[in-house]
């Protein structure tokens, strides 16, 4: 079985996935039981780029398992000084 998921991703991260949309994301279809991990590990992007994985109203721990319909917002880790 797999799930549909929205992925919405803030900061520099856009810049690594070929073809994303600012303003809808990109849909993604991926096995059931998926976690942001396997999510971004999808999109190939790094686990220390991730500054803040959230459903939009609480954040997710990388081990969470996503539902289908979700939409998931990747933001970058953020530094400077």
């Amino acid at each position: 079985m797999t799930v549909q998921l929205t992925v919405r991703l803030f900061g520099t991260l856009s810049l690594r996935v070929t073809d994303y949309n600012h303003k809808t994301g990109i849909a993604i279809e991926v096995p059931d039981g998926v976690t942001p991990e396997d999510i971004l590990k999808h999109l190939r992007i790094p686990m220390t780029h991730i500054g803040l994985i959230s459903d939009g109203n609480r954040p997710l721990k990388h081990d969470n398992i996503l539902t289908d319909g979700m939409t998931v917002h990747v933001f970058s880790l953020i530094s400077g000084g």
